[in-house]
């Protein structure tokens, strides 16, 4: 009977030191660049493909983060010089008719032979140094003739500058459009040469990336950083997204992002992080939106969805399917991605950078 009871013993032991470990985990090792290439020896010219690939990504989304800036700005200025037309488009009409009723009354005194001539956009300068009008015209009537004028002026000046506006951001859209291209030529790239990678170089590459993020992350932003935010999965598949650090760029009106951009292909699924309960939106700046409030207190918020998979208030589990990439909502016409935030404390708590996070996860 004692080779039963030391059996039991040693299952009780194994197990509690399982749950133990499952509890406390050790710290993982840090990785080296050495042992990657080692893991990736039979696939070194993928995982070369890769990283480069991945280098040609950033730098084109970086690239196409300033032209956005720029299309924003420029749509910002032909909107100011639309309402500026508008403004003395409304201004000339009321003098105008000042303008018309002046010419009438001097006619019908018989102070000169041609009232309409004051209107003729060609004859104007032609109208206001003639001997008829300046022996006629009163000190009131020549101050309105004076504002018509350059208000007509000024008008001319908008339009040329307005067209110039016009101009500019037609040539910025299309660099915009070329830069996308070659952004999601890197995509491509580096989805295909991820697949060919085998796990092991996956997984140590991976955790190489990750130390390397989060040190960089540590070094610029230790305050405003990502957190460990407990058992955390990809939003995507893994090799199936492409995203860089943007947090902090700039956006309209004067904001800053405040999450991470995850590029995909257009409905990839895209799952709950962790588990806990979903509230869906329709509308504003993020369009088609979830905020899964977990059940570990963290809350994340994805915006820009093609659809959902899901009901408001309702419950999900890690892994599960909640929606499918798009561009809804002011990223309408833009390449389809999801727009991932993560707020430690709960909803309506600050964001803090998820990048290193999702790194760690999604590489």
């Amino acid at each position: 009977m004692a080779a039963p009871k030391a059996i039991s013993r040693l299952v009780l032991l194994v197990t509690a030191v399982t749950l133990i470990a499952s509890l406390f985990p050790l710290p993982t090792a840090a990785v080296t660049k050495a042992e990657v290439d080692e893991a990736c020896r039979d696939s070194r010219e993928q995982l070369a493909e890769y990283r480069e690939a991945q280098d040609a990504f950033a730098d084109a989304a970086v690239e196409y983060e300033a032209v956005l800036n720029q299309i924003d700005q420029l749509e910002h200025k032909q909107e100011r010089i639309i309402g500026s037309m508008e403004n003395r488009s409304e201004e000339i009409a009321s003098l105008r008719e000042k303008v018309e009723e002046q010419a009438v009354q001097l006619y019908m005194m018989g102070g000169f032979s041609n009232p309409g001539i004051i209107l003729s956009a060609t004859s104007i300068d032609e109208f206001m140094a003639s001997t008829e009008l300046l022996a006629t015209v009163t000190l009131g009537g020549k101050e309105s003739i004076d504002s018509f004028v350059a208000a007509r002026n000024e008008l001319g000046r908008f339009q040329e500058e307005l067209e110039d506006a016009r101009s500019q951001l037609t040539l910025v859209r299309a660099q915009a459009a070329d830069v996308l291209a070659l952004q999601e030529q890197a995509m491509e790239r580096e989805r295909a040469a991820y697949s060919k990678l085998n796990s092991k170089c996956r997984e140590l590459n991976a955790q190489y990336q990750a130390q390397l993020a989060a040190a960089r992350a540590a070094a610029r932003q230790r305050a405003a950083g990502s957190v460990q935010v407990g058992p955390f999965i990809c939003p995507f598949t893994p090799g199936r997204t492409s995203f860089i650090d943007s947090w902090g760029f700039p956006r309209s009106g004067g904001r800053t992002h405040k999450g991470t951009d995850m590029f995909a292909a257009w409905n990839e699924p895209v799952y709950a992080v962790a588990a806990g309960t979903v509230v869906t939106r329709v509308g504003g700046l993020g369009g088609y939106s979830i905020w899964l409030l977990a059940d570990n207190g963290v809350a994340y918020y994805y915006a820009h969805l093609a659809s959902f998979n899901v009901s408001s208030g309702q419950r999900v589990s890690q892994g599960q399917t909640i929606g499918f990439n798009g561009n809804s909502g002011n990223a309408m016409g833009g390449p389809p991605h999801v727009h991932f935030q993560l707020h430690p404390g709960g909803r309506g708590s600050p964001a803090v950078n998820p990048y290193p996070t999702l790194i760690a996860a999604c590489k």
